[in-house]
């Protein structure tokens, strides 16, 4: 099965606010309200339960098995993190949410060799996991 160019369409459309937050810390930090990072934080938490929750899925297809069990058990897990990250201070939650989107790529490294392979989702998923890790990266250089 191919993914169709909507999914990649979309999937390229949710960096756009991560994107969005660096970017007007850089282009114009003296009119960037006061809550920008909080809700950029709470984007990109969002984003990877949502990554979470689409593992889940995916697993679900081979729920009776053990290899559904395991990853139902990581994808609760990995949503767990995710939304854990927002208990932390503003510079630990980046590293940690940076953390949280390595391992969800992980978790799809063992989906694509144990569960189903999907043409193309894997490669997706990395490239935009590139992308979500160089906005975390940009906005760890501006600082605190």
């Amino acid at each position: 099965m191919r993914l169709p160019p909507l999914v990649f369409a979309l999937g390229y459309a949710g960096l756009i606010p991560f994107l969005a937050g660096p970017a007007w810390l850089t282009l114009s930090p003296q009119t960037a309200p006061p809550w920008l990072d909080h809700l950029w934080l709470l984007y990109a938490a969002m984003i990877a339960g949502f990554m979470a929750g689409t593992f889940w899925g995916m697993s679900l297809l081979v729920a009776e098995g053990p290899n559904g069990m395991i990853g139902m058990a990581l994808s609760a897990l990995l949503f767990l993190l995710a939304w854990g990250t927002l208990a932390l201070p503003f510079r630990q939650c980046l590293f940690a949410l940076a953390g949280v989107f390595v391992l969800l790529v992980a978790a799809e490294m063992w989906r694509e060799r144990t569960i189903d392979p999907l043409s193309g989702y894997f490669t997706l998923r990395a490239t935009l996991t590139i992308g979500v890790l160089a906005t975390i990266g940009w906005r760890v250089m501006l600082g605190v």
